[in-house]
């Protein structure tokens, strides 16, 4: 990198290649990606900033601005509000910042601030049903936009699960879950995969979801859900997006969003069985996330153990985990 180009130098940078007078960067934080709060003369005008590190080559810049192209989509139409890209100076969905001699660069994207606040708590019953209408509203838009040409977005099929064990097959080994927890999660993985391939994909079944809708992904303005960060967008089943939200929700709150999203869906029976496979499906996924965090082993020590008997050893002997279904 560029002597003296830290992240806020690279967002000045880049800045200027977009239409946008901003006065104030405020840095948000960094995962992934690195993000900035744009801040303009006019109280209610903000952007967002992010500097996608993690965008290397010419796929990786594809699989942004394929992210983007729905968000614009989205926006244009629909009357979600969504965190939808501002084109550069040049119309591009994304700018790049070179920060070394050698020609590396980094990828930059500008989005439209979502006002609103995170959730602290659990949301009331209201919230639920409106994240579900939210969630239904994508899906609608899903099944009836056609991507064009070229565009990419991660998969979540069998492939995806059988990935799973991977990052988790390291616990045992530095000795934050026993051999035979793995096991169970190991063999979890292969019946969800062995279940996939027994679940129909049409177009009212798969499709683009946004696969990461909780409570820290979404805003609430005056009573209504708003989201945001479709960073994980991609393929997948429908109802796998909503046991992505599951994992966040009350078991009285995932009875409240079902009801409302199959009314929405217009849905009149769904096997329970596909719910708890795609619940449990949710479960590993974030596993295998936190156990790339060594700052997280201490409390999957703790929490796998517990997950895996309640829920896992359910699934494994064919019994309700969810009970949620057609009620």
């Amino acid at each position: 990198m560029r002597v003296g180009w830290d992240d806020e130098s690279i967002a000045r940078e880049a800045l200027k290649q977009f239409p946008v007078q901003g006065e104030r960067l405020v840095y948000l934080g960094k995962s992934d990606n690195v993000t900035f709060r744009v801040k303009t003369k006019q109280e209610s005008l903000n952007y967002l900033m992010k500097l996608h590190y993690a965008a290397k080559g010419s796929h990786s810049k594809k699989t942004v601005e394929s992210e983007l192209l729905w968000l614009e989509a989205l926006a244009a139409d629909t009357d979600l509000t969504v965190p939808s890209p501002v084109r550069s100076r040049d119309n591009g969905l994304t700018t790049e910042v070179a920060v070394h001699a050698s020609g590396e660069t980094v990828v930059v994207t500008l989005h439209r601030w979502v006002e609103g606040e995170l959730l602290d708590r659990e949301p009331t019953p209201g919230e639920a049903r409106s994240l579900a209408q939210l969630m239904a509203a994508l899906h609608r838009h899903a099944m009836e936009w056609n991507a064009p040409a070229g565009f990419t977005r991660p998969v979540y099929d069998r492939d995806n699960v059988l990935s799973l064990p991977g990052p988790l097959k390291r616990l045992p080994e530095l000795n934050v879950i026993s051999g035979e927890a793995y096991a169970c999660l190991e063999r979890t993985a292969h019946r969800i995969a062995a279940g996939l391939q027994r679940q129909p994909v049409a177009s009212h079944t798969w499709g683009l979801i946004h696969s990461d809708l909780h409570e820290s992904n979404y805003v609430v303005d005056r009573g209504r859900p708003r989201p945001i960060d479709f960073s994980a967008c991609g393929y997948g089943f429908y109802l796998f997006d909503v046991a992505e939200s599951f994992l966040h929700l009350s078991p009285e709150n995932r009875r409240e969003f079902w009801s409302a999203y199959r009314e929405e869906r217009q849905l009149r029976e769904t096997d329970a069985k596909s719910l708890d496979l795609f619940f449990v499906w949710a479960i590993l996924r974030n596993f295998a996330f936190l156990a790339n965090n060594p700052a997280e082993h201490a409390s999957l020590s703790e929490l796998i153990p517990k997950v895996a008997k309640s829920y896992f050893e359910n699934y494994l002997k064919d019994e309700p985990v969810l009970g949620i279904g057609n009620s």
